[in-house]
């Protein structure tokens, strides 16, 4: 019996541990923000974690706890629960063993987390362990397990006031070593989508003259910033490209507060994030923010495919403004710049930009009237700030293509994989989808991870997304059951299947797919699906 009780005790921390890895996972996803985590369990597969039998039979095992006194019911209270965790344990073995764990990026602020909790609860156990009957032990556990991702809350929250305090400092000498270098100008860029690669096509070809710093891939937030002003921006740059991103009012401009952009450009403004904001109309204020910012000398820059920037862009009356589109309208203010004749396939993609009376043919390997309008948008600048066509021509023919950003790759079965899964946003999804119709193939299959913090406007979105994927996509994977309903009803031409289980997306594809076909992987697909499906070099 003794033997047991210890294998039972192993068997609930290698539990427990799987657990402590997945909620810090998740925090650290969400940018341990609460906000975040709070709309993560807006969706249906969310509140499945705490809606799940297994979560009410803990919850009844414990609030029957007081019936231990009845001495028929410890027996089986032992039976059940120990059977219980011997499961538990021995499937969260089997997830580790078969690499399925769901674990956080080991940087220095998880792995202090992690380390934390782990502590706090094999100190809780061992304790209650040595001390108590091996009933209670179970009611402890039992208590512990239900209430983990509380003290997993708790002390994520008490970290943040010596964190808070170290951000402070951090921000306060990043504004004044911006102030000190008065001769580095700043573009600021900020929307709901289209942000990275713009700034990541504007550096490209700004390099080409000018000493450039750019915000590295995943940096959009203030402390990510201050941090990238303090460690590399120095006197030696002539431009610093900043990508800004928030999830609430004001945060952009505390971000313009560190910076002091003289440049701003507004790429685009839809749904996405709106659980956060409140708001469509409080998303684009909040974006706003980046514009009102900018001094009088500057110049703002604005999306003209985008019925909210353009709309900003007429409001707009104190900074000098441009627009970039892709085409010219027939009413209302022209814009700046336009792409002409856009045309793409798998291996890259031509179109005409014309400036007033200058026009010049690009040739990139990046794909998608998405990226010939945010292109469009980074040549504006660039010829603002002095370069000519020619010279922007040629760093435009050698853009690299963004990692997971409509990346066309060859996949297995002679099969093409377009490989969308840096992140998401309904406009993301349908430009991502216009190329899954572009590209030649025979089927089209679409493996999409369903949109997040989407609010009010989550249903809405769905269905216009369902209405693309029913007019481009034969099959569509979902690996969530999240907006199914919406999904399905108005794509009855497609063939939706929902798999949530990595292996078994893997082993449907590997049936189906054959030379020709067309496979658009879109959103968070976990990266073991990608693996399978891309034919290694």
């Amino acid at each position: 019996m003794r033997i047991l009780i210890y294998i039972i005790l192993i068997l609930w921390l290698a539990k427990a541990a799987r657990d402590v890895l997945f909620w810090v996972y998740l925090w650290q996803l969400k940018e341990y923000r609460l906000d975040r985590v709070r709309a993560h369990f807006e969706l249906k597969s969310s509140k499945e974690i705490f809606l799940s039998k297994i979560f009410f039979i803990k919850v009844l095992l414990l609030l029957s706890s007081p019936a231990l006194l009845v001495g028929i019911w410890q027996f089986f209270f032992q039976i059940i629960v120990s059977i219980l965790y011997l499961g538990l344990g021995i499937r969260s073995i089997y997830a580790a063993y078969i690499k399925t764990l769901k674990e956080p990026v080991y940087t220095k602020k998880a792995a202090f987390l992690g380390v934390i909790i782990v502590a706090v609860i094999l100190f809780i156990t061992l304790f209650a362990f040595v001390n108590f009957s091996y009933v209670a032990f179970l009611v402890s556990v039992l208590a512990m397990d239900i209430l983990l991702p509380v003290i997993v809350a708790i002390i994520i929250g008490l970290s943040k006031f010596p964190s808070q305090l170290l951000k402070g400092r951090l921000i306060k000498k990043a504004k004044e070593k911006r102030k000190s270098l008065k001769d580095v100008l700043v573009i600021g860029i900020t929307g709901s989508y289209g942000k990275t690669s713009v700034k990541e096509y504007l550096s490209h070809i700004l390099s080409g003259k000018l000493k450039v710093l750019k915000t590295s891939k995943n940096t959009n937030t203030e402390i990510g910033i201050a941090r990238t002003v303090l460690d590399d921006l120095s006197k030696k740059y002539d431009v610093f490209v900043v990508e800004m991103g928030a999830y609430r009012e004001g945060e952009i401009k505390k971000i313009c507060d560190i910076v002091m952009p003289q440049i701003g450009i507004l790429t685009g403004i839809d749904e996405q994030h709106a659980s956060l904001f409140g708001s469509l109309e409080k998303t684009i204020k909040a974006k706003y923010e980046l514009i009102e910012s900018l001094p009088k000398h500057g110049m703002a820059v604005f999306n003209g495919e985008n019925d909210y920037t353009r709309k900003l862009y007429e409001e707009t009356t104190h900074v000098p403004k441009r627009m970039y589109a892709l085409r010219s309208f027939s009413v209302g203010e022209k814009p700046d710049i336009t792409c002409e004749k856009v045309d793409f396939s798998r291996d890259g993609m031509r179109f005409y930009i014309r400036a007033g009376d200058d026009k010049v043919l690009l040739r990139t390997q990046v794909v998608g009237h998405q990226n010939a309008l945010n292109i469009a948008g980074s040549v504006l600048v660039a010829r603002e700030l002095g370069m000519n066509l020619e010279a922007i021509k040629k760093r435009v023919a050698d853009l690299p293509v963004p990692e997971h950003t409509t990346k066309i790759l060859e996949g297995i079965n002679g099969s093409t994989i377009i490989d969308d899964t840096y992140s998401s946003n309904p406009h993301g999804i349908l430009s991502a989808l216009d190329v899954l119709e572009h590209i030649k193939g025979n089927k089209k299959i679409l493996v999409l991870y369903p949109l997040i913090e989407l609010g009010q406007y989550a249903r809405d979105v769905h269905r216009r997304l369902a209405l693309k994927i029913n007019k481009v996509c034969d099959l569509c994977i979902l690996t969530s059951s999240d907006f199914e309903r919406e999904i399905r009803r108005n794509a009855p031409n497609t063939d939706v299947l929902i798999i949530v289980n990595p292996e078994k997306v893997i082993e449907k594809l590997k049936k189906v797919m054959r030379e020709g076909d067309v496979v658009l992987l879109e959103n968070r697909i976990p990266e073991a699906i990608k693996k399978a499906l891309i034919e290694a070099e």
